[in-house]
């Protein structure tokens, strides 16, 4: 039995025996165990964490934050925001589109402020309304005035004859 062939395959036949095989692991019979350390579980739980939407987002409630009100980048936004704000860029437009910067005195108003003068109805009228409002200023013996009687005096004498002429031939006596 002392032979080397004989030693090797008894090494070899120790080798591929089961019996031997577990007899090595007899001692952890009876031992339990838990896979709450294991590798695996510990990689699993340190992804979960990682990617815990709870732990990432913080709420802002949770940490402190001051800004300094004087900040570069604070005070640029705010000029920013001053100057791309619309309802303040169209009230300064509303505010000067309604005033004029012309001066009254060039040739141009002047000129527009006659042809006003004289294109205007109301303006055409006021003479007429303002000699209505003094009544009439003519003398009794106007040459106008004594026409306009002696006509009248002609008219009203030829319209008395004709009517004379025409109940003449009706006259009984």
């Amino acid at each position: 039995p002392d032979q080397n062939d004989v030693i090797q395959a008894r090494k070899a036949y120790d080798l591929q025996s089961d019996i031997l095989y577990k007899a090595d692991l007899g001692w952890l019979k009876g031992i339990g165990w838990s896979p709450v350390d294991s590798l695996d579980v510990v990689k699993v739980k340190k992804a979960g964490e990682i990617l815990s939407d709870s732990n990432y987002r913080q709420r802002p409630s949770t940490f402190k934050f001051t800004s300094l009100a004087d900040s570069m980048d604070l005070t640029l936004a705010k000029n920013n925001a001053h100057l791309m704000n619309k309802r303040a860029y169209i009230e300064a437009w509303e505010a000067d589109k309604t005033t004029i910067h012309v001066m009254p005195d060039t040739p141009e108003i002047i000129l527009a402020k006659q042809n006003q003068i004289s294109c205007s109805d109301k303006l055409y009228r006021l003479g007429l309304e303002e000699s209505k409002k003094k009544g009439h200023s003519l003398r009794a013996d106007a040459i106008s005035i004594k026409a306009a009687k002696k006509s009248r005096d002609i008219a009203s004498d030829y319209k008395y004859k004709t009517a004379y002429r025409k109940q003449l031939g009706h006259h009984v006596g």
